[in-house]
């Protein structure tokens, strides 16, 4: 590799790493980064609601088809999600 490679590399690291070290040493960096770390807690805290109450709504629909299922009620009412154990197909005459 030629000499005016191998120093062009170099340069090119060197201005790179200074670039990095002058970003993370820059208070408006890091004031950006708080920023979007807040707004990241923000959005997971309200996440994460949504989600314990589509949960809280999802059990209790699972809670009451159990207790349709248990009390025969949702078998009575014809619920599709009963399926009949004992169906015969009857016979046009």
């Amino acid at each position: 590799m030629p000499l005016y490679e191998v120093i062009l590399i170099v340069a090119v690291i060197v201005i790179v790493l200074s670039l990095i070290f002058h970003l993370l040493f820059s208070p408006i960096t890091w004031i950006i980064v708080a920023i979007l770390f807040i707004y990241s807690m923000i959005k997971r805290h309200f996440y994460q609601k949504v989600m314990d109450e589509y949960n809280r709504e999802f059990e209790r629909q699972a809670e009451e088809k159990k207790r349709a299922y248990q009390s025969g009620e949702a078998y009575r009412s014809g619920s599709d999600d009963i399926i009949d154990v004992n169906y015969t197909e009857k016979e046009d005459d």
